[in-house]
């Protein structure tokens, strides 16, 4: 009978421990299609707490840091300290991207997110994992005041004798080799100022330009009689959120999580309203409830 019992108590202890050893080694799997070895960046920030954020100027009203303090400022420096501050992390802005390499720096975890706002599409899909939608931007054509070609018909853009000016990996650039193909580009280096994308149609290099309303409508300000909306109409809508790696969901996730909280309890609405509470500048995410 002790024999047994002796028995049986071996078979447990074996059975325990090679579940306990599975369990653990199921814990410290790598994320799938991430190397053997290497700590993923949800691992990261949740044993370091700190966010690294990839980051890339928006004006006016998005993203900028101070070239000589390092202070980030704007809508989505804001939105992004409320994050952290919801998932108890600090935020690091790690390094400056072009619109077009951020997806090599999550790829090879120089940061975990590219934060400044990225608006998402199907190509970037192929490579990185977004957030849930923090607001969405409106896409307009913009020509010299007196370009009349365009106003009836955007297509018609869609010629080699257009010039169309963009800067390289954003998304003027993926909106001009999907919708126009056949145009002349200008392009901007992706480290270039994005204003000269505008700039180059004021001074007639380029015959037209796409780009988000907020962005354009400050440099009309700015430089009053030099630019104009070919029509009242969007041409698109784009959703601004968060960039991790493809890999990432755990990372995604928990971004969401912050996200979704401060949405529901309206602070992001508040931190828009504080930029630019015209509507049709930032367009709110739905709410997916009825309201009592």
């Amino acid at each position: 009978m002790k024999l047994i019992q002796l028995a049986l108590v071996a078979v447990l202890s074996a059975a325990v421990a090679y579940a306990t050893t599975a369990f653990v080694g199921a814990q410290h799997q790598p994320t799938p299609g991430q190397p053997a070895g290497q700590e993923s960046a949800y691992d990261r920030v949740l044993h370091t707490g700190v966010l690294r954020c990839g980051y890339a100027d928006w004006p006016p009203y998005m993203f900028k840091k101070d070239p000589t303090t390092g202070q980030a400022s704007g809508l989505m420096a804001d939105v992004t300290e409320a994050v952290a501050g919801k998932l108890k992390l600090r935020v690091e802005w790690a390094e400056s991207e072009g619109w077009g390499s951020f997806i090599e720096s999550l790829r090879a975890h120089r940061i975990d997110a590219f934060c400044p706002g990225v608006w998402r599409n199907g190509d970037r899909g192929r490579y990185v994992a977004f957030a849930v939608p923090i607001f969405y931007n409106a896409v307009y054509a913009y020509v010299a005041p007196g370009e009349h070609r365009f106003d009836k018909d955007l297509s018609l853009a869609n010629a080699p004798e257009i010039r169309i000016s963009l800067m390289d990996g954003e998304m003027s650039d993926a909106i001009t080799k999907e919708h126009f193909p056949k145009a002349t580009t200008v392009s901007i280096p992706q480290l270039g100022q994005l204003t000269d994308t505008l700039v180059n149609v004021a001074t007639h290099k380029a015959d037209i330009v796409f780009s988000d309303s907020a962005f354009a409508d400050d440099f009309i300000k700015s430089n009053p009689g030099k630019l104009r909306r070919a029509q009242d109409k969007p041409f698109q809508f784009f959703p601004a959120s968060y960039a991790v790696d493809i890999h990432e969901t755990q990372l995604r996730e928990m971004l969401d999580s912050a996200l979704v909280e401060l949405h529901n309890s309206g602070v992001i609405e508040e931190i828009i309203s504080k930029y630019n509470n015209d509507p049709a500048i930032f367009l709110r995410v739905a709410k997916p409830y009825a309201q009592p």
